[in-house]
């Protein structure tokens, strides 16, 4: 036991082996350090978020390059055996390198970032970190309505990728087709209503959507995409029971439920100030009591 001790270690794969483990400790030791004093010293999150991977990355890279100088002669031997290894290792490990191909792709193919708004199957939210194997999301809606954190952190594969459709809210075009509902009474005005909400559409709309024009310049020259109208619309459509008021809008992905706050709140208040002209139809209904009946049965009586 102990001679097969003695020579494991005089071995020199052993020895050099050691040494790679040795020097990736100290390098993961450099490599924490670095990133705690960038932690401290950057104030842009961007930036910070950055400067951290971009350490890790060197890293990583360092520990490679130390690992095939050490065991530069013997790099032959170590080919056949990885050579002879690689279908085992890839079998039992294809998730592992689906997700790092996924990795690749996300990384330099430009399918998301840190801090786009994304929706990868039924989880919506924002990416907050982008590992080679794993991606971190901060949900958003769940149980909370609109666009809200819910307080989860979604760890999603990376190889997810390949199997599921994604959807970015926030690339190239940050902003979404949004609109909102308002039924009015039919002996209402109906034209003043109409006004009245054109109004408010363009005044609390107005920076927004010259911000979504400017955007939206950058994005036809892009691809090929049709024109789309940005300014906010007001389509009108009717039933028997009310009048239905549709306003159209562009909105930023982050901004669309206290946006509906804002527009909902100006439209009231508009309609408050027409003294009854205008007002908000509601489904009602009236009961009817029904009068009580009576039943009366008549016995038939049969002669013998």
């Amino acid at each position: 036991m102990n001679n097969s001790i003695e020579n494991l270690v005089a071995h020199p794969l052993f020895t050099k082996g050691v040494a790679v483990i040795l020097a990736t400790l100290v390098i993961l030791l450099l490599v924490r350090f670095a990133q705690s004093a960038t932690s401290r010293k950057i104030e842009d999150k961007e930036l910070r978020y950055k400067t951290r991977k971009l350490i890790s990355l060197a890293g990583y890279l360092l520990a490679l390059i130390i690992a095939l100088i050490i065991f530069s002669d013997h790099l032959t031997n170590l080919t056949v055996i990885i050579g002879a290894l690689s279908v085992g290792i890839g079998f039992a490990l294809r998730e592992m390198i689906q997700s790092l191909i996924g990795w690749a792709v996300i990384s330099f193919g430009g399918v998301y970032k840190p801090g786009d708004r994304i929706q990868l199957g039924s989880i919506v939210g924002d990416v907050i970190d982008i590992g080679p194997l794993i991606t971190t999301v901060m949900e958003c809606g769940g149980w909370v309505k609109g666009d809200l954190y819910n307080g989860r952190l979604i760890l999603l594969s990376n190889s997810l990728l390949f199997k599921e459709h994604i959807i970015n809210f926030s690339s190239d075009f940050p902003f979404l087709w949004d609109e909102i509902v308002i039924p009015v009474r039919t002996d209402s005005d109906y034209r003043l209503a109409r006004s009245i909400i054109e109004r408010v559409g363009q005044t609390e709309l107005s920076k927004m959507s010259d911000e979504s024009k400017a955007a939206w310049q950058n994005f036809v020259r892009q691809y090929r995409v049709e024109d789309a109208r940005l300014d906010p619309m007001v389509i009108m459509s009717f039933d028997a029971n009310w009048i239905e008021f549709t306003l159209r809008y562009v909105v930023g992905y982050r901004l669309r439920r206290s946006t509906k706050d804002k527009l909902f709140s100006s439209i009231l208040a508009g309609f408050e100030e027409t003294h009854g002209k205008v007002q908000i139809a509601s489904a009602s209904f009236q009961l009817t009591e029904l009068p009580p009946l009576s039943f009366h049965l008549e016995r038939k009586h049969s002669g013998s």
